[in-house]
């Protein structure tokens, strides 16, 4: 087959997950997320464990809207970042976890424990999963 198919075919794949992008980016906006009810003091602990995480995303991924959609569910506090937004926030990705690439959780270590940083997006639903669902 020609290279020229080859392209036309990632272009055309590129400009699906972008139109994908953009209408979860407009349904994100305008449905909004029912979270689990927790009793007040799971809750409580729930916020303050959930200070430590920061999510940096872009609103038109695909995977960081459903991460952040998720975090919602669960009823985390998360601090949300678009890096597509704010130079800084791209700027925390490439000196602390080493790439701009999106989604990406950040995990605070307690008591002096280092930092984590996650990029792979299965690998971060996996983890809220173990920590935070019932």
């Amino acid at each position: 087959m020609p290279a020229q198919y080859f392209l036309d075919i990632a272009s055309f794949m590129a400009f699906i997950r972008r139109l994908k992008g953009l209408c979860l980016m407009w349904a994100d906006r305008w449905v909004s997320v029912k979270p689990v009810k927790r009793s007040a003091e799971e809750q409580s602990s729930l916020d303050r464990e959930s200070r430590r995480i920061q999510l940096y995303f872009c609103k038109t991924c695909p995977k960081s809207i459903r991460i952040k959609r998720y975090c919602q569910f669960l009823g985390l506090r998360v601090v949300e970042k678009d890096v597509m937004r704010v130079n800084s926030y791209r700027k925390e990705l490439i000196h602390g976890g080493g790439e701009v690439r999106v989604p990406c959780l950040r995990i605070e270590g307690n008591k002096g424990k280092e930092t984590r940083w996650m990029y792979d997006g299965d690998q971060i639903f996996d983890y809220l999963n173990r920590r935070f669902a019932n």
